[in-house]
């Protein structure tokens, strides 16, 4: 499995620039976070988060490796106890033009941070469970360590190669169109079979699959 130095070095014999390592990494870390998600999403492979309700509390942090945008659903228990016949809330999120006064809600409260509404207030009681199923972002690759491998499963390396050249051709003042383009290319039809791919395999709905069947 390649590391991130052997996925810049492939850039690097492939296109010829003048880009620092810094950049490289950081264009490279763009695009390992948006296929790692893009490919979690495929294969409905999500993550489930769970803490505990707070009597008037507004705001909840969320896990580090969640953000706003990756969270498929939020549930909140109608009681402290959890057994199989829990009933649960649904929580949807609020937009700039949904009434929070009636239903369940929850929106943007800060970085890593959601705000939980119940008809427009907190949760009253303390001590309910709240699950928050997401897909999970990866860990943030830096230059400062060119020995880690990308946590993207090995088959689908070659998308952050191609990306990688993608962004660097498509850069600076005098943009190598061609090349861009040519890579770009390689990277979409890769994609469009992971896609067909992955959809074939994994055509369950997210939060509706075995892996949540002991929730509810």
């Amino acid at each position: 499995m390649p590391t991130i130095q052997q996925i810049v070095d492939y850039a690097d014999r492939k296109y010829e620039n003048t880009e620092t390592d810094a950049n490289k990494v950081s264009d490279l870390n763009d695009i390992h976070t948006n296929v790692y998600v893009k490919i979690a999403k495929l294969k409905n492979k999500y993550e489930i988060y769970e803490t505990d309700t707070v009597a008037d509390q507004l705001t909840y942090s969320l896990p580090s490796d969640c953000s706003l945008d990756n969270i498929i659903a939020v549930k909140v228990s109608r009681s402290t106890t959890i057994t199989s016949s829990t009933a649960w809330n649904t929580y949807e999120y609020a937009g700039l033009n949904d009434d929070t006064a009636v239903g369940y809600w929850y929106g943007d409260a800060g970085t890593s941070v959601i705000a939980l509404l119940d008809y427009d207030m907190p949760i009253a009681a303390t001590g309910y469970s709240i699950r928050i199923f997401y897909y999970k972002r990866p860990n943030t690759l830096t230059s400062s360590d060119m020995t880690v491998i990308p946590e993207l499963d090995a088959d689908y390396h070659d998308l952050l190669k191609y990306g990688l050249i993608q962004a660097i051709a498509s850069q600076g003042a005098n943009p190598d169109t061609e090349i861009a383009d040519y890579w770009q290319k390689k990277f979409d039809e890769f994609m469009v079979d992971v896609e067909r791919n992955l959809s074939e395999k994994y055509n369950t709905n997210p939060t509706q699959s075995s892996q949540c069947e002991e929730y509810w």
